[in-house]
């Protein structure tokens, strides 16, 4: 969850400052508190900035230095308040530790701690690790000191330590995202890539189990059980500084919603090896099973969908309740894992188990060097860039665009599918105008004092449906649900009463006079209809007209739904690249 930085050598001898940018480049990952460790030029002591808050506007005044590391936390262990906030010092000031994830057995570690002594400033968990470094450095060397701490925890965990004695920066990866920059000169540490983006985009994406010492001449991996040195090889990514940039919008969520103009048609150019091995497999009679968390949940639901088009039967579960049929996957199963970042705590736990007992792991993810894509068999790489708002928008919507792709290669219809995903690129660029954003301004206005929005569709409408209000709560805070058209009468119409907003979303195909009944039945009891379709109907109070693009409907439905929770968040105060409690990647369970 917490965002991880660090620089040594740093050339412009500004550390602290380079530190802090680079955090303000991880605040989605966290934004309760925030904080910086430095080694100034005259070496005496490690100098601590660290404060409660965002991290947006933050300045720092900590002095002249090539090394620091910092971090912006998503709090766990321990209230929001300074003296939690990361970095932690052992007792004698001479070692700080940054740390993303969660040290499971930290209450046994403190204990034995405590008895010999140790003083703690802070309720974290954190804290332990520079104090367990504290008294292993009396007999070991700062590496073995700091590879056999972190072998000592429990649970998926990333830290970081700075030195003082030696000016060394030493990190180690189980679970939590790492990755190493390697600059001219210059070499940084980041949880993910746009950290450092400024500088270099030439990586090394430290794998579980590895530690890696970084000193002013260069970086060393190493295997943490053995010790022993691992050659490495660096990589060279195709993302830009720009794209990990405002270019000019307001938020980064509302340039990523734009982005998507993009980001959906560059799926039809990948992935080619991919599909036609899945489909091989498929005609070897593997079974398919979809999963993920969250937004990736929802996309995994609409791709049974695409693939029930297809004539082909799926599963889907959530990844966070997939642990229960896991003994229902096995070596003729094709487990399709679904995640923007490739760390989720609950997918990597289910796919874990999965590859156990023998399934076939095909990876849908955007982030690249992720756990996800080490982990599988085949990896459909989504394309879709840095995507920074917490909310997820571009990298949702071609991971979607990939599972419909897949569904067409596995019947033969590859090329068809390619050529629908470019008109419908081609159709948003039409939809996303300036008409059709005074339209949802007008409209998220007239709800910013609402309680309760729901929203309906039916067959693929559903799962669209279910992201649309998620899009709602998660970047302006209102209650929105929705719920399959059919389960109306079920009780849910209970919950609707004058002047309700209700919105229906719908397409040109078999299921759409049973979503206008529903409709028809909400407004009866006085709700007010606001239809998302390609069509106009009496039932509609209010209509946003999408383009008629059959199946592929769904992509511009969604999207008002993100336009939509855009400007409601921006009218009630929220901040939509940041919503609060949540962060981008999570990493624990």
């Amino acid at each position: 969850m917490c965002g991880i930085f660090a620089v040594v050598n740093d050339k412009t001898n500004q550390a602290a400052q380079t530190t802090l940018e680079g955090l303000k480049k991880l605040e989605y990952r966290g934004y309760d508190s925030w904080g910086i460790a430095l080694i100034p030029n005259n070496k005496k002591t490690i100098k601590v900035d660290k404060h409660i808050g965002k991290i947006g506007q933050a300045k720092t005044y900590l002095p002249t230095g090539s090394i620091a590391i910092g971090h912006t936390r998503w709090a766990t262990h321990g209230g929001v308040t300074d003296k939690n906030a990361h970095p932690h010092l052992d007792c004698k000031k001479e070692i700080a530790v940054i740390h993303n994830g969660i040290v499971e057995n930290y209450k046994e570690l403190k204990s034995q701690l405590n008895k010999k002594g140790h003083t703690f400033r802070s309720d974290t968990d954190t804290e332990v690790i520079a104090h367990i470094i504290e008294e292993k450095i009396k007999t070991r060397s700062i590496n073995e000191a700091v590879f056999s701490t972190f072998n000592s925890l429990a649970g998926s965990n990333a830290i970081v330590v700075l030195d003082r004695k030696t000016g060394t920066v030493i990190a180690c990866r189980n679970g939590s995202p790492l990755v190493v920059g390697l600059g001219d000169g210059q070499f940084f540490l980041g949880s993910d890539v746009p950290a450092f983006l400024k500088y270099t985009n030439r990586v090394h994406f430290l794998n579980d189990g590895e530690g890696v010492t970084i000193r002013n001449n260069g970086i060393k991996i190493n295997n943490l059980k053995s010790g022993k040195t691992i050659t490495f090889s660096s990589q060279v990514l195709d993302w830009k500084l720009e794209d990990a940039e405002k270019g000019g919008y307001p938020h980064f969520l509302l340039k990523e919603i734009y982005d998507q103009k993009i980001t959906i048609e560059k799926t039809a150019s990948l992935n080619a090896d991919g599909f036609a091995k899945i489909s091989q497999m498929l005609n070897q009679n593997y079974k398919i099973v979809l999963t993920g968390c969250g937004s990736a949940s929802y996309c995994a639901l609409a791709g049974k969908y695409f693939f029930a088009a297809a004539g082909i039967d799926t599963q889907v579960y959530a990844a966070n309740e997939l642990m229960p049929f896991i003994n229902l996957l096995g070596k003729k199963t094709l487990l399709i894992a679904i995640s923007q970042s490739g760390e989720t705590a609950d997918t990597i736990i289910a796919v874990k188990a999965a590859k156990k007992n023998g399934a076939t792991i095909v990876a849908v993810v955007n982030a690249k060097g992720s756990t996800l894509e080490r982990l599988s068999d085949i990896v459909l790489s989504v394309g879709a860039g840095p995507e920074i708002a917490v909310v997820s928008t571009k990298a949702f919507t071609s991971q979607l665009a990939t599972l419909y792709l897949l569904s067409k290669s596995a019947v033969g219809k590859l090329e068809h599918g390619k050529m629908n995903i470019k008109k419908l690129s081609h159709d948003l660029k039409n939809l996303l105008s300036p008409t059709l954003i005074k339209r949802l301004i007008k409209i998220a206005t007239s709800l910013l004092d609402q309680e309760h929005i729901f929203i309906i569709g039916k067959h693929l409408n559903y799962p669209a449906g279910l992201e649309f209000a998620m899009k709602i709560k998660e970047t302006s805070y209102l209650h929105a649900e929705s719920f399959a058209a059919g389960e109306l009468k079920h009780g849910v119409i209970t919950l609707i009463q004058k002047g309700t907003p209700c919105f229906v979303l719908a397409s040109t195909d078999d299921a759409k006079d049973e979503v206008l009944s529903s409709a028809a039945q909400l407004k009866a009891r006085g709700g007010r209809i606001i239809g998302v379709a390609p069509f106009n109907s009496r039932e509609f109070d209010e209509v946003i007209k999408t383009p008629d693009l059959g199946d592929l409907t769904i992509f511009p439905n969604i999207i008002v739904g993100q336009l939509l929770g855009y400007y409601l968040g921006i009218g009630r105060g929220a901040d939509p690249d940041k919503p609060r409690n949540l962060a981008k990647s999570v990493t624990v369970k």
